[in-house]
């Protein structure tokens, strides 16, 4: 049986090579985004982000054709279902690490932010200048200003 098949109901072929390729490229997209997080080179994963957008698209358009057509995996080859098969399954585990490495880089980066804050709040809080005795003031308890990108 080919990969791709038509159907009578269908308005396109279904193509599970296209499905598989998606995927495979998917999964090697979120495999360098997971080396970049543990290097903590979350910068580069800017020029990631839009060819991610557009495969996890492509992904989701083919699977639901897919689930809409399901007596088309009745007609499939073996040796493409258990493709179709082993590529799903590497990219449930590359998306289940993905997830881990985004929540250690975001944990590490709320360290770091509250680390700088706490340094800041204790260096501001020493001194406010001289009086008019020439003492030093103690300066008031007062909190820092940090801004934090969120974009993790």
């Amino acid at each position: 049986m080919q990969a791709t098949q038509h159907f009578p109901h269908a308005s396109n072929p279904l193509n599970v090579h296209a499905v598989i390729e998606t995927v495979k490229e998917l999964t090697e997209l979120m495999s360098r985004e997971v080396e970049l997080l543990r290097a903590m080179r979350v910068q580069e994963m800017g020029e990631l982000q839009e060819r991610k957008l557009t495969l996890v698209n492509s992904y989701e358009t083919e699977i639901r054709a897919l689930r809409s057509q399901p007596e088309f995996l009745d007609y499939l080859d073996d040796r493409l279902k258990t493709e179709l098969k082993e590529v799903l399954q590497q990219l449930n585990v590359m998306v289940s690490e993905n997830e881990r490495a985004l929540l250690s880089a975001k944990t590490a980066n709320e360290r770091l932010m509250q680390a700088v804050s706490k340094a800041v709040k204790k260096k501001t809080a020493k001194t406010s200048g001289y009086s008019n005795a020439g003492t030093i003031n103690k300066a008031p308890s007062r909190s820092g200003s940090v801004h934090v990108n969120h974009c993790l």
